[in-house]
């Protein structure tokens, strides 16, 4: 039998169509005339029409890939073949260049990463020497500084706004609050103060109102650095005649301070406490809802 080639038949124009390149990029075909022409590529597994583009069509592509992310390796976007690109070859003080380039991308991250982590581990340490001086007195911070091993200040002077921070993380107020709670309606004169919420409330489908609340931690850290400037100040208001230290000072006004301002926050949350259990939703007025129909 003789072999008949299945596009003999085809009119001229289609097999004129289905062998013409088309360029999946720019949409070009070889019919268009372009300065300086352009050479074709078939760089992936497509078949048709798709697998032909213009060299500088998606060389063009490829560039746009790797501005978004160089290390990611340039695909097909049809078939997801990974590009075969072969670049010309340098020469040895270039590699070497390249490499050095390489290693510094690979170690920046690292690099950087330290210098933040001693960022802030020295200006932990700064702030708790501060800290140490503003509390105990410059004079005799000093001098106690100097008597102390330096590894072991080392060790300290960081951990103090550490432990300024997860101290006031502790929600001591709420605990606080629970045993008033429990206690108030056994105590008539400390009801009067600090009216309990065990009364039946108005609106009792709200019994389960949740005393914690978000903590905000911009206000949480400034409230905890700050913790040691409020002590002094209101130890030096308070005790200013008294034979006390700066240290003992600091130390009796920071309980002061503490004290007034939970019993305040207590007396503030158990008011709001008892102002969400006694909401109520009321009937929407007929004149108004008239109005609006009409």
């Amino acid at each position: 039998m003789e072999n008949i080639d299945s596009n003999q038949h085809l009119p001229s124009y289609n097999r004129e169509t289905s062998e013409q390149k088309h360029c999946w990029v720019c949409f070009g075909t070889e019919e268009d005339e372009f300065e300086g022409g352009r050479d074709w590529v078939s760089p992936c597994k497509c078949r048709g029409s798709t697998r032909w583009v213009h060299q500088t069509c998606v060389q063009r592509w490829v560039d746009e890939k790797l501005k978004e992310n160089v290390h990611v390796k340039a695909h097909c976007p049809q078939c997801n073949t990974e590009y075969i690109i072969l670049y010309n070859e340098v020469n040895f003080f270039v590699q070497v260049l390249n490499k050095l380039d390489k290693t510094a991308n690979q170690l920046c991250p690292f690099v950087a990463a330290g210098v933040v982590v001693s960022t802030i581990y020295w200006s932990a340490a700064s702030y708790g020497a501060i800290t140490v001086m503003q509390v105990m007195g410059e004079q005799e911070a000093i001098l106690s500084m100097e008597e102390t091993d330096p590894y072991i200040l080392l060790l300290i002077l960081p951990a103090i706004p550490l432990s300024l921070i997860l101290g006031k993380t502790i929600n001591w107020e709420e605990t606080l609050l629970l045993l008033v709670q429990r206690f108030t309606s056994q105590l008539p004169l400390l009801r009067t103060i600090l009216p309990t919420f065990l009364c039946e409330p108005a609106n009792t489908s709200t019994s389960s109102v949740q005393f914690n609340q978000v903590i905000n931690p911009t206000t949480t850290l400034c409230a905890a650095l700050l913790l040691p400037t409020t002590a002094t100040i209101v130890g030096n208001i308070l005790f200013d005649n008294s034979s006390y230290s700066n240290f003992q000072k600091t130390i009796l006004g920071g309980l002061v301070y503490i004290a007034v301002k939970g019993a305040l926050r207590i007396y503030q949350r158990q008011h709001n406490i008892i102002k969400e259990r006694t909401r109520k939703v009321v009937d929407y007025p007929e004149s108004d809802a008239e109005e609006n129909h009409s």
